[in-house]
């Protein structure tokens, strides 16, 4: 399909321009999906003249990229721009306003997603144009199962309650705005509702979701050139559906191997592929997590081939070794 064609394919869906307004903290997704998409012909996401950072994937038409707890640095347009025969076109146009503060209210909950990995974290941040005397961050891992993480009231120090020790960029002083909660890295049973809660402790500011995914391998028995590997990924809960895929990585392009609709009816909230031993190079792939066509996560790992003999190792869960 010609350039023209699809930039007159997109005006008349109204899908050219958007403007968005969201919370201070959250994670924000976006899309830019083409008709078509040829192997010679390239998809992605600028800013400012700019690609985007590598969390970006293009996938069945699509180009994503997720932008992980906005603040202001991330304030600005989004271009998707399509290159077809040398020659480049503006697909779409995303702008993205950032909100001062980080209300969104008891009934109201930011659901995120994070790999379980040593390199993962997450910012949980409470930020208000009104002054605050205390504030205090809980964690429920289950329903009914609410407790502390760390509070601080004015003209004190913060206190650490745990069970999760905070991070290196959680508040370590009292101010009367702004008070966060960093978790790195993030274990796989860090997963629950997270509240920060103001003043009396009475009073619900921010709720968060958080959802952990990860990714392991396993090595069936046998020698180099009869073996094949498991690799498994797996998400903490699904609150409505989620969708998991496997994608093989020929740079940013992904190349579907495997996927599965996930519901609180699932008895195993996980995916598995099978891979062949017959590969001589390197392996890239992630796990994607949908839902619906907006996609929340990404978590790679990369199988490569070992002179060595023994066991695949696995590092950082990342990087796996198949001797």
């Amino acid at each position: 399909m010609h350039i023209i064609s699809v930039l007159i394919l997109m005006l008349r869906s109204g899908f050219f321009c958007k403007s968005q307004e969201v919370l201070r903290g959250v994670d924000v997704s976006l899309r830019c999906e083409v008709s078509f998409l040829s192997e010679s012909s390239t998809l992605q996401w600028e800013r400012d003249g700019e690609q985007t950072s590598n969390t970006t994937l293009l996938y069945n038409n699509s180009a994503y990229i997720i932008l992980h707890t906005v603040d202001e640095h991330n304030q600005g347009k989004y271009y998707c721009r399509l290159m077809e025969d040398g020659r480049v076109a503006t697909v779409r146009i995303h702008t993205l306003n950032l909100r001062s503060n980080s209300y969104n209210g008891y009934n109201k909950i930011n659901t995120i997603y994070r790999q379980s990995s040593n390199n993962s974290d997450v910012s949980l941040i409470c930020k208000s144009k009104k002054e605050y005397h205390r504030w205090k961050w809980t964690w429920e891992p289950r329903p009914n199962s609410q407790t502390d993480l760390i509070a601080v009231e004015k003209g004190r120090e913060v206190k650490v309650k745990g069970p999760i020790k905070p991070g290196r960029l959680s508040s370590t002083t009292y101010n009367s705005q702004v008070f966060i909660f960093h978790i790195s890295p993030v274990n796989f049973n860090y997963s629950g509702t997270y509240r920060c809660i103001t003043d009396e402790q009475k009073t619900t500011y921010t709720t968060t979701m958080l959802h952990t995914i990860r990714v392991s391998v396993e090595p069936s028995d046998g020698v180099l050139g009869k073996r094949s590997v498991i690799l498994t990924c797996e998400v903490s809960e699904v609150t409505d559906s989620v969708m998991l895929v496997w994608l093989r990585m020929e740079g940013n392009r992904g190349v579907l191997g495997k996927q599965q609709i996930m519901t609180e009816k699932n008895n195993k909230l996980q995916l598995t592929v099978n891979l062949s031993s017959n590969e001589t190079d390197p392996l890239h792939w992630q796990c994607a997590v949908f839902t619906e066509d907006t996609l929340r996560a990404l978590a790679p790992i990369t199988i490569s081939l070992s002179s060595s003999s023994g066991t695949p190792t696995v590092t950082n869960q990342s990087n796996i070794f198949l001797p």
